[in-house]
């Protein structure tokens, strides 16, 4: 035990040293070009992503609601097994996993309406995450170009955010 406590004053040096660590990540990405381009593409997409996040909670808040209203009314059969959508809470974790189309599998509906509300639920989320990645990927695309239309017209300079 004596080990542990003579470590002790020395973790907070090393803490400091992780720090410094990923600040050399940083300075990689300052030179790295794509990675300027694709950061400027995001800023650029800022109000879509904002609007793309309002829409998945809109969404999310929607599918858990009606979820849970049906898996907690409609039981298939009388020795089926207990829902496992206990709360509008519970079904909103279900509806974030299926939405976003990870698809954990810890929670499944039991009903055949539940089933259905799943499926539709998961094709609407594949619509609503890849309208707005085609924007980004354009605006991409957009800043791609116009970097290199600059390098070709100033081709020793660096580029300009």
């Amino acid at each position: 035990s004596s080990g542990i406590n003579a470590e002790w004053p020395l973790r907070p040096g090393l803490r400091v040293c992780r720090i410094f660590r990923v600040t050399r990540v940083f300075k990689f990405a300052r030179r790295s070009e794509n990675l300027l381009i694709l950061i400027k593409a995001v800023g650029n997409t800022y109000k879509e992503l904002i609007l793309l996040s309002g829409v998945v909670s809109l969404a999310v808040v929607s599918f858990g609601s009606i979820m849970y209203t049906i898996e907690s009314i409609t039981k298939p059969c009388p020795e089926c097994e207990k829902t496992q959508f206990t709360s509008i809470l519970t079904s909103c974790w279900w509806a974030v996993i299926t939405v976003t189309t990870v698809g954990y599998g810890d929670m499944i509906p039991i009903s055949t309406l539940g089933k259905c509300m799943g499926s539709f639920a998961v094709f609407c989320g594949l619509i609503i995450i890849a309208l707005p990645a085609t924007i980004i990927v354009t605006r991409f695309s957009e800043e791609y170009e116009r970097s290199k239309m600059q390098n070709e017209m100033n081709p020793g300079g660096s580029m300009a955010l």
